[in-house]
């Protein structure tokens, strides 16, 4: 492979030692901007600015606006956009190369957070409707290349800790954007839509993102810590990237997980449309930065685990999928009961109110229940690719079920559905996720080990 077909290549996960590579390489000096931590924290920061912050204004409820109705209108298009423009994902990456893609990415989320801030102060709607539709064009192609980035670059058996460290990035960016919510807000007992001034400051922090995306090392360039390079594949005809996309997404194992991704995001506008309904200005503020905290927490608890090696790797799959899961099914019970109250009897709940506990806390588990169903969905894939370059196309494929998955929700949201029957649709989504996705979760360390894991590893794992 030549080198000019190296800049325009996409990335495949195969480990390549350096002196497989180059008779020089051992001797090569190992330059941090060129490590995987770097790039790792580049991307971290690029999440931060664009999806973070975008998390951080639905996770007030509806944008931070007094109802939901018109943002979940917007998100519908946004996401029914995104769910082709992810599927472009292993294209673009093919095409332009993962640092184009990566800053093409993150400009779509500063107009939809302008459009929110005309919609807040003078009541353009107009404007939220095409911002929607410009963040849902870039964010479907950052949300397939930072996953492939954050799935290629670093080492296997630290994949489950650098994919908790991206995630902690995306939710600082909510942790931030409480801060700023709360700062902005804390007067706000009563419902409604939070100040003005809250978006301008979400506005300018967005416009990090494409600037700090250009620092990107081309995957061509990287150099691990083991001395390991990430081997590049020949740039191949669109057409025949689109049938390589095609054969993966009608793989039987993808089949299996597609029920799972749908579900992944599928829970977001209602547990946002639930807060925006039901807490106040303050109180969902407060929720943005406390969700967020715990995301971050729980999330680089169970990355720790995932990447345990004491434990066969067939079991930390098992034990945390079943683990997992679990929760969530607690949760949605729980869910359950406080719905069917709220429905009944609607409040209008502030901190100082007596009950707001219940309700309020079963929101942010639902946060943890989210990012933990994101971190073990990457996770997983990793290991499903039989080849190297297979990872863009699973995340791609991946990433567009959960697009898909969050506009149709989003959609039913937008109307004056009752929330009881949102909730019943994502209980009963997770039901029918829970054993499909256990089919190919019991299987890696078995026949699943991914393109990158060593010949002993295997055996290891066999044996365990």
């Amino acid at each position: 492979m030549t080198s000019g077909e190296n800049s325009m290549a996409k990335v495949m996960a195969k480990t390549c030692p350096a002196d497989d590579e180059d008779e020089g390489t051992d001797r090569e000096k190992y330059l941090w901007y060129r490590g995987v931590f770097f790039n790792a924290t580049i991307v971290g920061i690029s999440a931060f600015a664009a999806p973070g912050l975008w998390n951080a204004m639905n996770s007030v409820g509806a944008g931070g606006q007094q109802t939901p109705y018109l943002v979940m209108a917007g998100n519908a298009i946004l996401f029914a956009i995104m769910t082709f423009t992810c599927l472009t994902g292993s294209m673009m990456a093919n095409r332009f190369g993962l640092r184009n893609s990566l800053v093409v990415g993150t400009v779509g989320y500063v107009i939809y957070s302008a459009a929110l801030y005309t919609n807040n102060r003078y009541g353009t709607e107009w404007f939220v409707y095409l911002g929607s539709a410009a963040c849902g064009i870039s964010a479907g192609i950052f949300w397939a290349t930072e996953g492939a980035i954050m799935l290629s670059y670093p080492e296997p058996d630290k994949r489950g800790r650098y994919l908790a460290y991206w995630l902690s990035y995306r939710n600082s960016g909510s942790i931030l954007g409480g801060i700023i919510n709360l700062a902005f807000n804390y007067r706000g007992r009563s419902t409604g839509k939070l100040d003005w001034r809250t978006y301008i400051v979400f506005v300018v922090l967005q416009c990090l993102g494409p600037a700090c995306s250009f620092l990107l090392t081309p995957p061509e360039k990287v150099l691990r810590r083991n001395g390991t390079r990430i081997q590049l594949s020949e740039r191949i005809s669109d057409s025949e990237e689109l049938r390589a996309l095609i054969r993966v997404l009608l793989r039987r194992d993808f089949l299996l997980i597609l029920p799972y991704f749908i579900y992944v995001a599928w829970e977001l506008p209602y547990i946002s449309a639930y807060l925006s309904l039901y807490f106040s200005v303050r109180s969902r503020a407060l929720a943005s930065l406390v969700s967020a905290v715990a995301q971050v927490v729980t999330t680089l608890i169970f990355g720790v685990f995932l990447d345990w090696a004491q434990v066969s790797l067939n079991r930390r799959a098992r034990y945390g999928y079943v683990a997992m899961m679990t929760l969530i099914g607690g949760c949605w019970i729980w869910g359950v009961i406080v719905q069917n109250e709220y429905t009944h009897h609607k409040p209008a709940l502030d901190w100082e109110d007596k009950g707001f506990g219940r309700g309020w806390a079963l929101y942010i588990f639902w946060q943890i229940n989210f990012s933990l169903t994101y971190n073990f969905g990457f996770w997983l894939i990793g290991f499903l690719a039989r080849e190297p370059k297979e990872i863009v196309r699973y995340m791609s494929v991946a990433r567009a079920a959960e697009a898909a998955g969050q506009c149709i929700s989003s959609g039913i949201s937008s109307t004056s559905a009752p929330l009881s029957s949102t909730l019943g649709v994502s209980f009963a989504l997770w039901g029918i996720a829970l054993i499909p996705t256990y089919f190919v979760v019991r299987q890696v360390g078995v026949i699943h080990f991914g393109p990158e894991t060593p010949v002993s590893a295997v055996q290891e794992d066999t044996k365990a």
